[in-house]
């Protein structure tokens, strides 16, 4: 996919065959160092204008938390790319536009972005609803959109398309994860399913019950509440059966307190599994006897010594987020199971115009194959680890983790291979959307 540097450059005039074959292998040569060296071989063309990235922040409505961080991390990424060069020695301009955390309002944002705004990429939303409205327009307007909210199973008919990259493990990524290891782990088989009544509740609900079962498990009933309910309590009185040893649930902010605080009244022995994301935001040390012992899976580790790495320090550094997951000079939580996609996305743009020759929205088409065939790994530009894009989904084959609350603070217990949260493909986007 890597354009030949100083092709252009052949001397068609040159005086004579020897000086003409010599200056070609120069050429050669050259590529060659840029490869060695890990640079892209396009990147001594120089952009003609700056690269403009929209971003549908959550920066108001019941997810603002989560679009605080994510748009935290974009500027800190913008910033340091622009700081060391820019994006093959063009300036990068982030827009970002507030979805409000609702998909009527993401729509409108979206083409605002791209059409009044001239977005050459877009990244942005954690609300799985904003996604999947805004997926379409993506496609309609032929703009790659980087979505950081995971949960939206774009991987399925009809609801993502080739435009459509998610840097995020998907529900039944995660949920695959999560069977696999209380079956063989904990050695739990019987399980209810509690979340909270919408979409991404019903995801989880379903894609547990059919992961859990596959790996020899069985769910003996579920409980749907809704969203923003004080009393857990009145729904799951006498719906948690007494045969289930273990509930996995999916919800968040005030409902997952609810929660754990009513379901520690009925069950207090049960074995308590969350979904992606649901311990975000929580101050874990003051969650008491009825978090104690919790799991939940993660994409990335709040706490920093559980991930270890060098490329993580300089990460939270550069972001501005400490040790715990917290913001630097404040105590917010950043949520670092999700924000991380921010960083990568924009990363990724910077990796792939270089890589590509990317020069404009008429060379999208090339951008995608380069971005499908991409092989990504563990850098201070992938802090999360090595990764990549399968071609006919654009499912993101990476890694999980698995957190359990120890003595009041969240430890990584488990690391799940990208291999063992794989399933087969449902659509072939290549082959159904030829660009």
């Amino acid at each position: 996919m890597k354009r030949e540097s100083g092709v252009s450059w052949y001397d068609r005039t040159s005086h004579g065959l020897g000086r003409g074959l010599v200056f070609a292998v120069s050429i050669v040569l050259i590529s060659v160092l840029f490869i060695v060296a890990g640079l892209p071989t396009s990147a001594v063309a120089k952009l003609e204008r700056p690269v403009k990235i929209g971003m549908l922040a959550d920066r108001t409505g019941a997810l603002a938390a989560y679009g605080y961080a994510h748009e935290k991390v974009a500027r800190a990424v913008v910033d340091k790319i622009n700081a060391e060069g820019g994006i093959a020695g063009q300036k990068v301009e982030l827009i970002v536009s507030d979805t409000e955390s609702d998909a009527s309002v993401a729509t409108l944002k979206m083409r605002q972005l791209i059409e009044s705004s001239g977005a050459d990429f877009v990244v942005g939303s954690n609300t799985s609803a904003v996604v999947l409205a805004v997926a379409p327009i993506a496609k309609e307007l032929k703009t790659v959109y980087f979505p950081t909210a995971g949960g939206a199973l774009l991987t399925t008919p009809g609801k993502g398309n080739r435009y459509i990259f998610d840097f995020n493990t998907d529900v039944k990524q995660e949920t695959q994860a999560v069977a696999r290891f209380v079956t063989k782990d904990v050695g739990v088989q019987d399980w209810v399913t509690v979340v909270v009544d919408y979409a991404w509740g019903w995801d989880q609900e379903q894609s547990f019950k059919e992961a859990v079962t596959k790996a020899g498990g069985k769910v003996h009933g579920a409980v749907r509440v809704p969203i923003g309910t004080g009393n857990w309590l009145r729904y799951m009185q006498g719906k948690v059966p007494r045969e289930a040893k273990g509930v996995y649930f999916a919800n968040f902010g005030t409902d997952f307190l609810a929660f754990i605080r009513d379901l520690h009244t009925i069950r207090p022995d049960i074995v308590k599994v969350g979904g992606n994301y649901v311990a975000s935001g929580q101050e874990i040390d003051k969650l008491g006897s009825p978090a104690e012992g919790l799991y939940v899976v993660t994409g990335y580790p709040q706490v920093a010594k559980e991930i270890g790495t060098e490329d993580d320090q300089t990460y939270r550094k550069t972001i501005g987020m400490d040790d715990m997951g917290l913001e630097v000079g404040t105590g917010k939580h950043l949520v670092p199971s999700y924000q991380w996609s921010t960083w990568e996305s924009i990363y990724a743009i910077k990796e792939i115009v270089e890589g590509s020759g990317w020069s404009g929205k008429d060379d999208t088409p090339a951008f995608i194959k380069a971005l499908e065939a991409r092989r990504f790994e563990r850098s201070i530009a992938h802090p999360e680890g090595s990764k990549h894009f399968r071609a006919a989904d654009h499912l993101s084959i990476k890694g999980l983790w698995i957190e359990q609350v120890k003595g009041g603070q969240l430890k990584v217990v488990k690391r799940i291979s990208a291999e063992d949260v794989i399933y087969p493909p449902m659509v072939d986007y290549p082959e159904e959307e030829p660009l």
